[in-house]
């Protein structure tokens, strides 16, 4: 197993993860605002909150190339880095992009 594989398979189940834990995230947040619960409410919701995994954060989340891998310069279209972007672009096989010509 090569290492931009196994970059992606993390990276997607990271994203996995934060898709799953998303909505608790948010419940959590808006007890700990809500000024009407009482104190005892809210900082429970704090401490689960705090408590969560570092993997369910969105910042954990990083934009990588569905083909290569690759980090760097990412279109955020097409999921694709501009490597793979370009050369594909110019042979015509993404479809609704084109090689500019004026």
């Amino acid at each position: 197993m090569n290492r931009e594989f196994q970059w992606k398979l993390l990276d997607n189940y990271r994203r996995k993860l934060f898709l799953k834990n998303e909505i608790k995230n948010i419940f959590f947040k808006n007890i700990i605002v809500n000024s009407n619960l009482p104190l005892t409410y809210r900082y429970y919701a704090m401490f689960k909150r705090i408590k969560t995994i570092r993997f369910h954060s969105s910042t954990r989340v990083q934009n990588r190339c569905v083909i290569t891998g690759r980090i760097w310069s990412i279109n955020k279209f097409t999921k694709f880095s501009r490597f793979y972007f370009r050369t594909n672009t110019n042979y015509g096989n993404i479809p609704g992009f084109r090689r500019a010509s004026w």
